[in-house]
């Protein structure tokens, strides 16, 4: 394992890869939630990512938003 700075690390398993052109959606289910990223097919053809693999997901903070519904 590579070390990160990352330190959003959410570890879960590949429930479907769909590739289309240059990228791919990645759904990932972690616990009883799911997670879905679009990262590049060439990402997917690296890591062999295929369902059922164990995976980790890396958020940045600086790169995820948190919202709240209004009451």
């Amino acid at each position: 394992m590579v070390a990160l700075s990352g330190r959003n690390q959410l570890r879960g398993v590949v429930d479907e890869v769909r590739t289309e052109g240059l990228l791919a959606q990645v759904r990932l289910r972690i616990g009883d939630q799911m997670l879905t990223a679009v990262i590049t097919r060439d990402a997917v053809d690296e890591l062999r990512l295929k369902r059922g693999d164990t995976a980790m997901a890396i958020v940045k903070a600086t790169e995820v938003m948190i919202a709240k519904e209004a009451k």
